[in-house]
């Protein structure tokens, strides 16, 4: 697992009070948190350039974030992976899953996700179900070294989500799994041992209520590059990957379904992801992490890159 860079930015000079809600751990206090409401936190939609999401709330010059902003299907609820404590635990340490709500119109103050308070080690890449009925996540036993990394889910109930359970064994192994998305019949598409020569992507159909025997895919899914993200198209039509040949710099691509079923090859996109991608639910924002926070930015590009019927960009 590559380790991430903290970002070079001042520490403030007032501190952040923290205090607790549903049994976890706001880390914007009642007092300074402003008053949300609306779409996307209320946040002004970005165009064609990307835009710091929700500056001071999610993206905070302190802390150091370590996902893209995850909404579900019904844009109610927002999850996203933060290290609020980023001077003073090491590389990697520290790491939450923190989450804000939409309740009567407005939204909460960001907390820790209570059904994370009893997992040893820390929470990545949140992902929802097309439902929204279930959030799968991914748990590293050992941040700092190259420890087994399981993918976990926590299913929706009437009064909040499930205990967190590791998915099957067909999936979880002794190696490192690594999630990236799930398409819209509630397939589960991972990888196994990331940055090494052994990385592979594979594909779970769920069949009835249970994972299948993963299959592994081929090009445009896996490349002599490291894919460090995958998001699909809610439709299928296409998917955004984010690989990696350096370690340091991830370079994003969009590729398009043929309508035979086959993938045409990547085509590059130029926004730096960062490692990690999310699209809105009706897929025309793209969140993704920088150096300085998480951004997003509108969709437009996928169509401008979309091949004509003659085979040219249009």
């Amino acid at each position: 697992m590559r380790k991430p860079v903290h970002r070079r930015t001042l520490v403030p000079l007032v501190a952040v009070v923290f205090f607790a809600v549903v049994s976890s751990l706001v880390f914007v206090a009642s007092a300074e948190f402003t008053e949300l409401t609306g779409s996307y936190l209320g946040q002004a939609c970005p165009g064609s350039s990307p835009r710091l999401f929700a500056p001071g709330v999610v993206s905070r010059p302190a802390d150091f974030e370590h996902s893209a902003a995850v909404f579900s299907p019904d844009g109610q609820e927002l999850f996203w992976c933060t290290n609020i404590n980023m001077r003073s635990d090491p590389p990697g340490e520290g790491q939450q899953l923190y989450f804000m709500q939409q309740i009567d119109g407005r939204w909460t103050a960001p907390a820790t996700a209570p059904f994370t308070n009893d997992l040893a080690g820390t929470v990545q890449r949140p992902v929802f179900s097309p439902d929204g009925m279930r959030l799968y996540f991914e748990v590293f036993g050992d941040p700092t070294s190259r420890d087994d990394s399981d993918i976990y889910m926590v299913e929706r109930q009437p009064d909040g989500w499930s205990a967190p359970v590791p998915l099957s064994p067909i999936i979880n192994t002794g190696s490192i799994e690594r999630l990236h998305c799930v398409t819209a019949d509630g397939s589960l598409v991972f990888s196994r041992n990331p940055f090494t020569h052994r990385e592979a992507i594979y594909r779970s159909d769920l069949v009835g209520g249970v994972f299948a025997e993963p299959v592994r895919l081929e090009d445009p899914f896996d490349s002599e590059a490291h894919e460090t993200a995958i998001v699909m198209a809610p439709d299928e039509s296409y998917v955004l990957i984010a690989a990696t040949r350096n370690g340091a710099t991830d370079e994003l691509y969009v590729c398009f379904r043929k309508p035979n079923g086959s993938w045409d090859e990547r085509i590059p996109v130029r926004y730096q992801s960062g490692g990690f991608l999310a699209l809105s639910p009706d897929a025309a924002f793209l969140f993704f992490l920088e150096d300085t926070g998480i951004y997003w930015v509108d969709t437009s590009f996928v169509d401008r890159r979309r091949p004509s019927p003659e085979g040219e960009e249009t």
